[in-house]
């Protein structure tokens, strides 16, 4: 995506009044504003990532690795208790699967849990810097109050998954909130802190509450590099 002129971007921002097809113009132009302040080309470069870190809970602590690829909705994901046993979740684009603690191998296809998949792959990898990659509309629902700070807000559809809505630093146009529905429970996720590697800007903390319950989620190791498609693959059953 090519970057945008600061200035036109920001007179050609419209009021939450405005008629839709103007609210997706400019919901796409914040996602650009969102990108430039993110670190704008050096998004581009990168094929896919690696990440450590952990997730506290009611004084549970658990440790994940992650990868993602940024040229396809893929992901996969481990996390680990603190007993050692183990849980992981993959995206191949196809399909959702799982490998429990005793290493049972389970795959799903139905309609639901693909479009969770999707979401979940979407969110994971960024996807709203390329719609060039991953199409999705995003209409600009103007500024909104949360916590006392106001905030750019845009809700983006990923195609064949949920909306969610990315909240935005109205000054520095970063990523601050992000909110949405994991099923039928309420998410929200708050960046407390950023990082920088290779140039671009990540949310190397968040608090996330989804349905009541609070996680702070805290980022070890970040690192840009190649991912073979078959780390996304399920093994065998």
């Amino acid at each position: 995506m090519k970057t945008a002129n600061l200035a036109l971007v920001l007179a050609l921002v419209v009021p939450a009044c405005a008629p839709a097809h103007d609210a997706k113009d400019a919901g796409l132009r914040f996602m650009m504003l969102m990108k430039d302040a993110s670190g704008g080309p050096a998004l581009d470069a990168p094929s896919g990532f690696h990440e450590t870190g952990t997730v506290t809970r009611d004084g549970d602590t658990r440790t994940y690795e992650t990868w993602g690829d940024f040229h396809a909705l893929r992901t996969v994901s481990i996390m680990t208790r603190a007993d050692g046993l183990s849980m992981t979740n993959g995206f191949d684009g196809t399909q959702a699967w799982q490998v429990g603690p005793d290493g049972t191998v389970q795959t799903d296809t139905s309609p639901e849990t693909l479009a969770a998949a999707r979401l979940g792959a979407y969110l994971t990898v960024g996807g709203y810097y390329w719609p060039e990659r991953f199409p999705a509309t995003f209409e600009y629902d103007g500024r909104k109050v949360a916590d006392g700070l106001a905030y750019d807000v845009v809700t983006v559809t990923p195609d064949g998954a949920g909306p969610f809505d990315i909240w935005l630093d109205p000054d520095n146009h970063r990523l601050q909130r992000l909110t949405a529905m994991d099923g039928d429970q309420p998410f929200e996720g708050v960046v407390n802190t950023y990082d920088v590697v290779g140039g671009v800007s990540f949310a190397a903390g968040t608090t996330q509450t989804i349905g009541g319950q609070t996680m702070a989620h805290k980022v070890t190791l970040y690192e840009f590099t190649d991912v073979p498609a078959e780390k996304f693959t399920p093994p065998p059953g």
